[in-house]
């Protein structure tokens, strides 16, 4: 099953002569992988066109400009009511995955038909993703694997093509805890990889949105030191922003010479994160600095897609 990860290891596109320096090590590419989470354009009434659209009509922007994309297209409520249809039917958790997947790969097939130069047939096949970028037109995938969600096959892919990930999901970042239910919830605007690991495994026990990534797709990034950021996709202005090297809202996720800015130290069994003085590009203010106790990261083995 696993077979195509040894296959990419072995045919790995070979980095390009000329290319730029990356700002933080590998994984900061010319392509950006875009990872579209199922619920910006899938509400309570099903498919939504007009959110589609905007976002479709964002990215064709971009592309016009030069950008280059591969997006990958989670599942949301549909997905999740058919994966819970499966359980309750008794089928066991590798079906109830792929019945996820199938619900991925049809919004998927939705977002390449609203973009003019998308290739309109979903992939499965990640080699085919270059030669689709490089003959001018934007990859489109959806999911691809039982238990890899589709934030997951993102990571993959730009770990594959040297690529930066971008996260487009309902929130405005990550958080110190859950937002919906905390107005004092304050968010990070810079994130190590490895502190973001922590944070999933904390105590993963309970289920939550207060980080918004799994388990497999952070370890991805953090093994290959991809650049990574997570925007709020129902403001696609400020997705542009960050695309064009603009100040925008949302969290990095990389390593820096000082384990990405943060500084750990312990307080009475008490984790306080904080971040030295100093001026990153494309920062906005309020950014979180600490954790809190009461901090409850998601269950790592619950895929949502």
């Amino acid at each position: 099953m696993f077979d195509f990860l040894e296959q990419a290891a072995m045919n790995a596109p070979e980095p390009e002569q000329q290319r730029p320096q990356p700002i933080s090590g590998p994984g900061n590419g010319n392509i950006f992988v875009v990872s579209i989470g199922g619920s910006l354009i899938v509400d309570e009434n099903g498919p939504n066109p007009e959110k589609i659209r905007v976002i479709a009509d964002a990215v064709s922007a971009l592309h016009s400009q030069g950008k280059q994309f591969v997006l990958v297209v989670g599942g949301g409520k549909s997905a999740r009511s058919y994966v819970e249809a499966m359980r309750s039917l008794g089928a066991n958790n590798f079906v109830q995955d792929l019945a996820g997947i199938n619900v991925t790969r049809v919004n998927a097939l939705l977002v390449a038909h609203a973009i003019h130069n998308a290739h309109k047939n979903v992939l499965d096949d990640f080699f085919a993703a270059k030669e689709i970028i490089d003959a001018g037109k934007i990859p489109v995938f959806g999911g691809h694997i039982p238990f890899f969600t589709t934030d997951s096959v993102g990571a993959l892919i730009a770990e594959a093509l040297n690529g930066t990930f971008v996260n487009l999901t309902n929130v405005d970042g990550i958080y110190d805890s859950d937002p919906a239910v905390n107005s004092e919830a304050r968010r990070f605007d810079e994130i190590s990889h490895g502190h973001l690991v922590r944070l999933i495994m904390q105590s993963g026990s309970t289920p939550g949105q207060n980080v918004v990534l799994d388990l497999a797709c952070c370890l991805i990034l953090q093994r290959s030191k991809i650049r990574a950021v997570v925007l709020n996709g129902n403001d696609m202005q400020n997705f542009s922003n960050y695309i064009n090297d603009y100040s925008f809202v949302g969290t990095l996720i990389r390593e820096t010479a000082s384990d990405a800015g943060f500084v750990v130290s312990e307080h009475n069994s008490e984790t306080e994160i904080t971040t030295p003085k100093t001026t990153r590009r494309r920062r906005k203010k309020s950014a979180a600095r600490i954790t809190r106790d009461d901090y409850k990261p998601p269950d790592p083995y619950q895929i949502d897609f």
